[in-house]
């Protein structure tokens, strides 16, 4: 009966030491010495600030006796190897450290201290198998690395290494690059990443790169923005590049700003014929339905340098009805300020080419966008759109 009495005590004490390890660790300890979680949350709540070496003198004889309790836990070795380093004694600290990944190779604490260690001795190598392992394991630990790999891999040289591992597609490739986009730096080094990829016929993917295109576009850095685009762009579609880019429309949009935006809009139906689609030509087409249109959501942004251009469009229509007009325009994108605009016809009419000339100035212009749009203020019924209107071409030419 007193045997059974004791162990049934113990279970209670064992039971309520694992309650509180998360919250009262010191009084889980208590309660059973042997609590390995609980001595490790103490112990990352000693060594996370200021610790005097007494302090550190004591987790150590801790973290000894624990060891012998648990000698397979690798996280008891990072707690010693924090504390040697906290006392200064770099190279036991990588004995336990080191000990801790062999026996946990995505031990986290381990891994994150390696990863500083080797960042601080230019062992990129290192660097690259360790932030791996940890982006791996602890996906939520990529937006903090986010910030620190521009910095350690700010060379050519240094950022091959991760170039290197970023062409074999590790699982955490998206959220890396979706995290360094998130400031105006990490764009850059986001950039130099996939110029590097395109270079070494890395695996491109459109998301990624429309990502950090937007990143680099809000941050102003325009033409960073559009030589990111270029030097991404696959054999067959850098036949497509210009001053407006698939101007004939010979490839669907692939999402990027500097390709056609074609948004979904209340009054009208735009589709646009490409090769293979059973058309004769390509094109864009819009079916204007009987409705009120303010926008008809078509755009493309343009990297053009100052100076003066042609805008040609070659326009078809039938039975067009166009109250508040159809117009192409161009305008600096950032104060907005319209550099020129081309009407479009309503009507019934063949393949007719049209055109107007305008000028980019040389300062606040680093980027415009070509949109088509209408005059309506208000989407008046009394303004009702309806017809056919086609464009076979869209370009921008140098003028005289």
């Amino acid at each position: 009966m007193f045997f059974a009495s004791a162990s049934i005590s113990t279970i209670s004490l064992i039971a309520s030491s694992q309650l509180l390890e998360d919250t009262d660790p010191k009084l889980a300890l208590r309660l059973n010495p042997f609590n390995v979680d609980a001595f490790i949350t103490l112990s990352e709540e000693r060594l996370g600030g200021p610790a005097d070496k007494a302090d550190i003198d004591q987790l150590m004889a801790s973290a000894g006796r624990m060891v012998a309790e648990a000698p397979g836990d690798a996280r008891l070795y990072s707690v010693r190897g924090v504390a040697e380093a906290k006392k200064g004694d770099v190279e036991h600290a990588l004995t336990s450290f080191r000990h801790a990944l062999v026996l946990a190779p995505t031990e986290l604490q381990a891994l994150q201290w390696m990863i500083g260690y080797s960042a601080e001795h230019n062992d990129q190598a290192t660097v690259v198998d360790r932030v791996d392992a940890l982006f791996r394991r602890w996906p939520d630990k990529i937006p903090v690395y986010a910030d620190r790999l521009p910095e350690i891999f700010r060379g050519a040289d240094q950022r091959r290494l991760l170039v290197q591992r970023l062409k074999m597609a590790p699982p955490w490739r998206v959220n890396f690059i979706s995290s360094l986009s998130k400031s105006p730096d990490g764009a850059l080094f986001a950039a130099d990443l996939l110029w590097d990829l395109a270079q070494g016929q890395g695996e491109q993917n459109a998301g990624e790169i429309n990502q950090v295109l937007g990143a680099l576009l809000a941050a102003g850095r325009y033409d960073e923005a559009y030589q990111t685009f270029l030097v991404t762009l696959d054999d067959e579609r850098q036949k497509l590049a210009g001053n407006v880019y698939n101007g004939s429309f010979l490839d669907a949009p692939s999402g990027s700003p500097f390709d056609w935006m074609v948004k979904r809009q209340p009054g009208l139906a735009t589709s646009m014929a490409k090769p293979g689609d059973g058309a004769s030509t390509p094109g864009l087409s819009i079916d204007f339905l009987q409705a009120p249109v303010r926008d008809p959501g078509i755009r493309q942004f343009l990297n053009l340098a100052s100076g003066r251009y042609r805008l040609s469009v070659k326009a078809s229509a039938q039975g067009a009805v166009l109250p508040k007009g159809l117009f192409w325009s161009i305008a600096c994108f950032k104060p907005g300020t319209v550099l020129g605009t081309l009407p479009v016809e309503q009507g019934t009419y063949p393949i007719t080419a049209i055109s107007a000339e305008l000028v980019v100035p040389p300062d606040h212009c680093g980027l415009q966008v070509l949109r088509l749009g209408t005059r309506a203020m208000t989407g008046s019924w009394n303004d009702r759109y309806s017809g056919r209107v086609r464009f076979d071409d869209v370009r921008i030419v140098s003028a005289p």
